[in-house]
């Protein structure tokens, strides 16, 4: 494998990874415990994704819609309600606002893997999905990175 396709492999899953350790780690405000959660999520979510997808759609007969594109939200949807469950009292007070730019990024990230298998239309949706499904993580982590840090020197 040369290092062109190594890296847009690796760069969905290590840069959220490297960056929601870092949140997780060096900071201590509850808005960068919640970033950090919410960005390490895709490293968490994305295998419990491709098992859904896997079992709910063995011979990859995306012609209709199923129950796998329903459930390919779950695992994001689910662990996106966790963190705002426990980070509640982010949403509202002075970084209300970062928390919620941070929250609708995030489900946009969960609602992307539903329309990855969409079947309908010409497959246009799907590659911009997918294209969406590979950048998503990785600017998710570098936005909230940057949010946390300048949110902090507040």
């Amino acid at each position: 494998m040369d290092w062109v396709n190594f890296l847009l492999l690796a760069a969905p899953i290590g840069i959220p990874a490297l960056g929601g350790c870092y949140l997780l780690v060096r900071k201590s405000d509850a808005l960068s415990r919640m970033a950090g959660l919410l960005t390490i999520k895709p490293v968490v979510t994305t295998p419990i994704w491709l098992g859904i997808i896997a079992a709910f759609e063995p011979s990859h007969s995306y012609s209709r819609l199923g129950p796998s594109h329903f459930l390919s939200m779950l695992p994001g949807a689910s662990l996106t309600l966790i963190t705002v469950i426990m980070f509640r009292r982010l949403f509202s007070g002075p970084r209300a606002r970062v928390a919620w730019v941070l929250l609708a990024l995030d489900c946009a990230r969960w609602l992307n893997s539903f329309f990855i298998y969409w079947p309908y239309g010409d497959g246009s949706l799907n590659c911009l999905s997918a294209l969406c499904g590979l950048s998503m993580p990785t600017v998710f982590a570098v936005v909230a990175v940057t949010t946390a840090r300048l949110s902090a020197e507040d």
